[in-house]
């Protein structure tokens, strides 16, 4: 299995953030919300965003980092047509790696967005 984040799995423009800000679903946990919009016949993408709120920069690229990490390794149980943008929380930033997995494992089955059978 390949456990990298590609470039193309990424969701880098504006635009593609507004677009699911705006049309998309979402899910409010503690330390971060999950918003999901469907893709018709498109691989899954994602984006990561911390705000302003979160702390210094420092803080928020560790809840950056943090939030990749546990979707690179989870990856491959995240069914396809999807994009994903993950909104890191002020909690997140003081978090540990379990801490951050389990929430936004979470968020994932809660949205559905979870192959069945996966943990």
């Amino acid at each position: 299995m390949d456990y990298c984040l590609h470039k193309t799995r990424r969701i880098t423009k504006n635009n593609e953030y507004r677009l699911v800000y705006k049309y998309g679903k979402y899910e409010v946990g503690r330390m971060c919300v999950l918003y999901r919009m469907p893709v018709a016949k498109q691989p899954t993408r994602i984006g990561f965003v911390t705000g302003k709120k979160v702390g210094c920069a420092v803080e928020r690229n560790r809840a950056r980092r943090l939030m990749k990490e546990v979707y690179r390794l989870n990856q491959h149980n995240i069914r396809e047509g999807y994009h994903i943008v993950i909104v890191g929380r002020g909690p997140l930033k003081d978090a540990t790696y379990e801490k951050a997995e389990k929430e936004i494992l979470y968020l994932l089955r809660k949205s559905k967005l979870l192959v069945q059978g996966e943990k």
